[in-house]
């Protein structure tokens, strides 16, 4: 474990970039100029037991990796880390020594013009995978091997906005930043069915829903609930529900 310093951070002189990792893309961003708002972020962490801090003897300036979770409901859920600069010999001295190694490669991109975006977040994602960081709940709520609450939250309602139209499932592993066939086992682990099933289910629910409470016709809602054309929707939707769509609007009248 690593030991939260209590230094104050607006005794700081020293300049502060802070890192914006994103979960969910595995990306990063870079904000170097607001020094205060990210003293401030760091004051907000630190009360939340969320910062982890480690000391550097050698750096030159200090670093905040901030990891954010999909939803702005998270927060700040996925920890955050800042790296001190202090006097030689403050070191902590417990830290594996790839930590050491990592920060360093963070500090020489950030020293760049550009800093390479997609190495800070490489960089930045092995960092928190071999420290022990706090977690936000929504981490923690998932069945074993199964997704993330966020993310099955994001893969819903991915799904959910776009019954109308047609993409493949690595957009939506995309957006949760997974793999398309470590999504497609976690979603079929968390919801019960792949992803494709879930998906056609939710379409002819949508279509009996239009079909109960619309007068459109059946050509308008095979296409608002994604079937390209009618006698697609009207197999489908006997096959699933057991009669044709305009008989079965006709016994829900």
């Amino acid at each position: 474990m690593y030991r939260a310093e209590s230094t104050c951070p607006s005794t700081y002189r020293r300049a502060l970039a802070t890192v914006i990792v994103d979960l969910a893309q595995r990306s990063a961003a870079v904000d170097r100029d607001d020094r205060q708002g990210g003293l401030r972020l760091v004051d907000d962490l630190r009360g939340r037991s969320q910062l982890t801090e480690i000391a550097l003897d050698d750096a030159a300036d200090d670093l905040l990796l901030v990891y954010r979770t999909a939803c702005a409901s998270d927060g700040m859920g996925g920890g955050a880390i800042l790296f001190r600069g202090e006097p030689k010999g403050a070191m902590d001295s417990d830290h594996p020594p790839a930590v050491r190694t990592l920060a360093q490669v963070l500090f020489d991109s950030l020293r760049a013009e550009a800093p390479n975006a997609p190495l800070l977040a490489h960089v930045a994602l092995a960092l928190r995978a071999i420290l022990s960081l706090p977690t936000a709940p929504e981490e923690t709520g998932a069945p074993r091997g199964g997704l993330a609450t966020w993310q099955e939250r994001r893969a819903v309602a991915y799904m959910d906005e776009r019954l109308d139209q047609s993409f493949p499932v690595s957009d939506v592993a995309d957006a949760c930043g997974l793999s398309v066939n470590h999504f497609s086992r976690a979603f079929r682990r968390s919801l019960g069915k792949p992803p494709h099933r879930w998906l056609l289910d939710r379409r002819i629910e949508r279509a009996r829903q239009l079909l109960r409470d619309t007068t459109l016709s059946l050509a308008d809602i095979a296409l608002a609930c994604g079937f390209a054309e009618q006698s697609h929707f009207t197999r489908v939707f006997t096959r699933t529900v057991g009669m044709p769509p305009g008989a079965w609007r006709r016994a829900a009248d």
